[in-house]
């Protein structure tokens, strides 16, 4: 069998994994393109010497974002801690009688620290391939557009040249949040923007974070940054005028719920109307989001969406809905935003942003549905809504090269797209295969384990 050549596009840790476990054999080729370090994706990069370079958290502690990291940390935990010794806000500290237990597993740390972590992973999977007699190539580089090329694919680059092999897998990361604003105002993202709205904060102005997620309360730890903690003043506009619930993990670990999911179910409706029940049980029981999560998560992957909820179109008319009613975050942030609300200094409103309108001075004013007007110097596009996928992605789509439907993309068992040796994984993707996906693939895990199992590798 003569040599291929194969491609991975990305640099997050989808694209890491692809590579790293692609089934290829001494004389083969692999070239991964993607602008950043191989691993970090925008997701987990390391914005270097900034005030807030580790200020950005986990969503999850260590031992539920992936299984294999508390063991990293604890081997170079010295080097971690006097990393983060010193900054504000004092993460640390917070965290400190997990510490005292070495229990690593349970902390949150930042995400540029995980990305040390998942870059590390990839470099040593690359190693691996190399010695195994694979030539390892990486390209710096933006893919624009793919192309077929013979019995191969062509790569065109955004730096002007093009990539020929014989098969290519596309990671392009999850889409981003939803724009907002109109022809004369565009409220930004906190996502590439830091550096502008560090430079925007003023001690007692009030920022206005569009929506009450993660990345709202990264905006809440650049402010915590930046300025001294007396004069930070925050609002939150969230539809439902609630917080994420703090994962906080136990110890020692307590075995998480069982639910009695029971079913088939003949609709959606049916199966989430259990689901509540099953969720309202447990909490009068005493059980925090933490073992909640875990347990119906554990629960509904090993029964199986396809047996809880046999027929497809109900199947399909899930979506988020499961996820949405495990809405969680940062145990230490969220602790942070109570106990400055307590203070008087960051507020939650409830309510859904109708209309956007600036004034000559650069002041934004929100008009909210509930017919509230919020003005203020700054506001941050912190909405958990999902918008239009990455340039590439939404061209394959319309060119029929990927599949996709309401709730994302759908690609085939092994991650075929619909033109031969392209394969595509994002946590986007809706339906792999017969399977729609109970959950979201933003688990670590969950990835690995689906690019382990297309690539042979399980």
């Amino acid at each position: 069998m003569p040599p291929r050549h194969h491609a991975v596009i990305g640099d997050g840790a989808t694209a890491a994994e692809l590579a790293g476990t692609a089934p290829l054999r001494a004389g083969d080729r692999l070239t991964v393109i993607g602008p950043g370090a191989l691993g970090r994706g925008l997701a987990y990069r390391d914005s270097g010497a900034v005030p807030w370079r580790d200020a950005f958290l986990l969503n999850s502690p260590a031992e539920a974002v992936d299984p294999e990291f508390p063991g990293w940390l604890a081997a170079r935990w010295g080097e971690v801690a006097a990393r983060m010794s010193g900054q504000r806000p004092d993460w640390l500290g917070f965290d400190a009688p997990a510490l005292a237990a070495r229990d690593y597993g349970a902390l949150f740390l930042p995400r540029a620290i995980y990305g040390d972590f998942l870059e590390a992973r990839a470099t040593a999977m690359l190693r691996g391939l190399s010695a195994r007699g694979v030539t390892v190539g990486r390209v710096t580089d933006m893919a624009v557009r793919l192309e077929r090329a013979g019995a191969g694919l062509r790569i065109r680059l955004a730096g002007g040249g093009a990539i020929e092999a014989d098969s290519v897998d596309l990671a392009p990361g999850g889409p981003g949040p939803c724009g907002l604003g109109n022809d004369t105002v565009v409220i930004p993202t906190l996502y590439g923007h830091e550096t502008d709205i560090a430079k925007r904060l003023r001690p007692g102005q009030e920022v206005v974070c569009i929506g009450a997620n993660a990345a709202m309360l990264d905006v809440l730890r650049l402010a915590q940054t930046v300025l001294e903690e007396a004069d930070i003043r925050l609002a939150a506009v969230t539809p439902t005028g609630l917080l994420a619930e703090p994962l906080i993990p136990t110890r020692p670990r307590t075995a998480p719920p069982v639910p009695a999911l029971g079913g088939p179910y003949r609709t959606a409706e049916a199966l989430l109307q259990a689901l509540d029940r099953e969720i309202a049980r447990f909490r009068a029981e005493g059980t925090g989001m933490m073992a909640l999560r875990k347990g119906f998560k554990a629960a509904i992957t090993a029964q199986g969406l396809e047996a809880l909820l046999p027929p497809l179109e109900e199947r399909r008319r899930i979506g988020d809905r499961i996820e949405r009613r495990f809405r969680r975050g940062t145990w230490n942030s969220i602790a942070d935003f109570h106990r400055l609300r307590r203070a008087g200094q960051v507020r939650l409103i409830a309510g859904r942003v109708d209309r956007v309108s600036s004034h000559k001075d650069g002041v934004v004013e929100l008009c909210l549905s509930s017919g509230q007007r919020l003005s203020a110097p700054l506001a941050v596009n912190c909405s958990g809504t999902t918008g239009p996928f990455d340039p590439l992605t939404e061209d394959l789509i319309a060119r029929g090269w990927l599949r996709s439907g309401p709730t994302g993309p759908r690609v085939g068992p092994g991650l075929e797209g619909e033109r031969p040796g392209f394969r595509y994984l994002s946590p986007a993707v809706a339906e792999v295969g017969e399977r729609v996906l109970p959950f979201p693939l933003y688990d670590m895990a969950d990835l690995r384990a689906l690019v382990r199992q297309a690539n042979g590798a399980a």
